[in-house]
């Protein structure tokens, strides 16, 4: 269904023919003609929402403030691989939700005309090829005026993805500075490994040589276990960034942790960077991920920190290492679409009460 006075279009989980719903609220109440996504996902797009060619033109256009964007490239992972269905995986999870979120009163689908701008496409053994079209891609829905969702995907995906939220910034607001969180069961401070400077242990430090990025607006949270070796902790100690472990989180609770490391994000910068990987975790509700840890996150750990992070100006929220294909499950999946909803719904309620649009 197309309004006249409306370029953005929605048809209800992408069905199409003589039974498709045509009511605009279709989307959001129980189905009428068909039933639903649940039994016949149509053509699967995140959310049911619109597909939009990732160009900036087009996404304004549309009138999209979030875009949905996939980069299925696992090949700069130091552990296994997997995390290349990621993005569909989530795309399929939403299938069995609708886009009103009842906690928040919101239709998150109208609310932010959200869209699904596809997958990056990725060039197989070339790292640096395949995140420059990362962040070319990331780029376009930045300059379209829309916030973006980054599902990957290795942990990888942030370096080209905070750089694509850099250099927007410097060239819109050269003196404005970024934040950067990192959300892991892991510190990631591998400045290389074995040579390669392009891995998904990389993140933190390649953020940290962005120009109006500053180890002042860093911080990490979740790391636990036996995968941290030392020069990743002196990394953040040495650069006097917080280090928030799991052990910590249990002794002062989650929600003073997760308000912590956003405030210092938040602080004097312009946007944020929130670099989520899923291994953060704990394996018994995240098995789905490429490196999966005990004593982690637990679900509603989980969904209390989306909840806190869609109360700051996060431009970019990546997600990274979910693996569908170790998880039948779904779970995983289910939970990593949760918790992009409740940021979402989270940052409705936000802007409500600030009397803003998105």
């Amino acid at each position: 269904m197309k309004r006249p006075d409306n370029p953005w279009a929605f048809v209800p989980h992408q069905h199409r023919g003589p039974h498709r719903e045509t009511a605009p609220d279709a989307h959001v109440r129980s189905p009428t003609r068909h039933n639903a996504a649940f039994k016949s996902a149509g053509i699967m797009t995140f959310m049911g929402a619109p597909y939009c060619p990732p160009e900036r033109d087009r996404i304004r256009e549309a009138g999209a403030k979030v875009c949905f964007l996939g980069a299925p490239w696992d090949l700069g992972t130091i552990v296994r691989t997997g995390t290349s269905s990621g993005p569909q995986g989530i795309r399929e999870a939403s299938t069995a939700y609708f886009p009103y979120m009842f906690e928040y009163d919101v239709d998150l689908m109208t609310f932010f005309r959200v869209v699904d701008c596809g997958d990056v496409p990725n060039v197989p053994g070339n790292n640096e090829l395949s995140q420059q079209y990362i962040c070319d891609y990331v780029t376009e829905c930045l300059e379209g005026g829309a916030k973006v969702i980054l599902v990957g995907g290795d942990h990888s995906v942030p370096i080209p993805g905070a750089r694509a939220l850099s250099e927007f910034l410097g060239r819109h607001r050269p003196e404005a500075k970024m934040g950067y969180l990192h959300i892991d069961c892991h510190l990631d401070a591998a400045v290389d490994w074995g040579g390669n400077e392009i891995t998904n242990a990389s993140g933190p430090p390649k953020a940290l040589e962005l120009p109006n990025c500053n180890a002042e607006n860093m911080a990490h949270l979740g790391s636990r276990n036996g995968l941290n070796p030392k020069d990743w902790m002196d990394f953040w100690i040495d650069n006097r960034m917080p280090v928030l472990t799991m052990a910590e989180i249990v002794e002062r609770g989650i929600d003073v942790c997760a308000r912590e490391i956003f405030e210092r994000a938040g602080d004097g910068t312009e946007t944020i960077y929130c670099s989520w990987d899923t291994d953060s975790m704990d394996h018994s509700c995240m098995p789905g991920t490429s490196c999966p840890e005990s004593f982690g996150i637990k679900a509603r750990e989980a969904l209390q920190i989306a909840r806190i992070a869609g109360e700051y100006d996060v431009d970019v929220l990546e997600l990274a290492e979910l693996s569908p294909v170790f998880d039948t499950s779904q779970i995983s999946t289910k939970l990593a679409c949760n918790l992009i909803y409740h940021f979402l719904g989270s940052r409705a309620k936000t802007l409500r009460s600030r009397h803003e649009a998105p």
